[in-house]
């Protein structure tokens, strides 16, 4: 099958180290595992010309703004800030401009050998993946990983034409000849819209099992982060509030006196990263903490194998918990003892006491209960290690994710094929 995979978001470095990075890539590389033929087409390829760019084995096709839109965002983006204002308005702009300049690439470049199928990454204003695949015949299968503009609104105080982003993710949406969602409240999203239940599929986010696997730790590893056998609690991701990293320093301080030589280490990096250090510094904690900044993805894992425990503090949201975490995958493949919240999908994936253990959202004393009893009973904690890689190699993989898109996509293919 040859498939066309669209990322049309301007902040999505295909090539980079941010979890819808790794996301795209995972999924393409499972696409080309299966035999599958994989052209990616993306705005962005890395976050910064500093930033080593991730290994992708198949063709990306760089597709850049033309020259026209370009133009277009900067005159409006020195008008605002000529009348020393703050306005969406520039964004949203380039956004709609280069959706059409996306769809005129992908229609002129492949319009002599046409994809099987169109699979695209949701982004705000992300039609041109709809338009491109209405005029190459293809069918489309759109991901939608969250509510985008709910999402926008909330934690990145979106403004500016909200109606209009609106009409345009409805529009492709609706068009989408299959749906794939990562949760079951981005489900009734999505079916909210105005989409037909039967055309959406929940798909929840997984794993490569041969890098996200239990294995020995590293000395290596431990020399480069100063980490002398010391129990480690760990913890991956980004610094955006929904990630819940400011509960961390607190529950340090928990854990101190009963585990007075614990460390707490940070996988990741983000505009909150020097808040956060400075949190640490400011209650006498520094000794304890070991922040890694961003660090490659095929890296991660040899981390992972280091905590004894590893943590997914999630506040509770005044939304739906829509999330399906990439992290909390990543853990169990490398046989990591999970402490995490009861909200959303996490409560379906990790089974209290058998995969992991769960406490209340927004109990910090429950969070370091969990925590101190994985780092006192570490028969306990391998147990429960031990099940959760057995439990998602066998349920959440990017391969399985794969093979399952594959089936939609070629039920799709066959009615096209004898449709009149």
């Amino acid at each position: 099958m040859k498939i066309l995979y669209v990322c049309s978001d301007l902040g999505i470095p295909v090539l980079g180290n941010r979890g819808g990075s790794i996301h795209v890539r995972s999924l393409v590389s499972a696409f080309a595992r299966a035999g599958h033929s994989v052209i990616v087409a993306s705005p962005l390829l890395t976050k910064s010309s500093w930033e080593r760019p991730a290994r992708l084995e198949v063709p990306v096709l760089r597709v850049e703004p033309s020259s026209a839109t370009d133009s277009a965002w900067r005159s409006v983006d020195a008008f605002v800030a000529a009348l020393g204002a703050t306005s969406a308005v520039p964004d949203e702009l380039r956004r709609i401009l280069y959706n059409h300049d996306l769809a005129e690439a992908l229609r002129r470049t492949f319009r002599d050998e046409a994809p099987d199928i169109i699979y695209e990454r949701c982004a705000i204003y992300g039609t041109g993946g709809a338009v491109a695949a209405e005029a190459l015949g293809a069918p489309l299968l759109l991901e939608v990983n969250a509510p985008l503009l709910v999402e926008d609104r909330i934690y990145r105080r979106g403004q500016g034409a909200g109606e209009l982003a609106a009409a345009a993710e409805r529009w492709t949406i609706t068009r989408a000849a299959a749906v794939l969602v990562v949760s079951a409240p981005v489900r009734e999203y999505v079916v909210s819209l105005g989409v037909a239940e039967e055309r959406v599929h929940t798909v929840p986010n997984g794993i490569d099992a041969e890098v996200f696997r239990p294995g020995p730790r590293a000395p290596a590893v431990r020399a480069r982060w100063g980490l002398n056998g010391e129990p480690v609690v760990g913890f991956v991701g980004g610094y955006q509030p929904w990630h819940g990293i400011d509960a961390l320093p607190a529950l340090l301080e928990r854990l101190l006196p009963r585990h007075p030589d614990v460390r707490l280490v940070v996988v990741g990096d983000g505009r909150g990263r020097r808040e956060f250090e400075r949190q640490v510094e400011a209650r006498g904690l520094a000794a304890h903490v070991r922040v890694t900044g961003a660090v490659p993805h095929e890296d991660v894992p040899a981390l992972i194998r280091e905590f004894d425990v590893a943590v997914a503090p999630y506040p509770p949201p005044d939304h739906d918990f829509y999330f399906s975490p990439l992290k909390l995958f990543e853990y169990m493949g490398c046989a990591a003892a999970i402490a995490a919240p009861r909200l959303g999908q996490i409560e379906e994936v990790v089974r209290h006491g058998d995969t992991g253990l769960l406490y209340a959202p927004s109990d910090p004393k429950a969070f370091a209960d969990a925590c101190d009893r994985l780092l006192s009973d570490r028969a306990l904690a391998r147990r429960l290690g031990v099940a959760a890689a057995a439990d998602v190699r066998a349920k959440y993989t990017w391969d399985r994710n794969a093979a399952r898109i594959t089936r939609i996509a070629e039920t799709l293919i066959g009615k096209r094929a004898v449709a009149p």
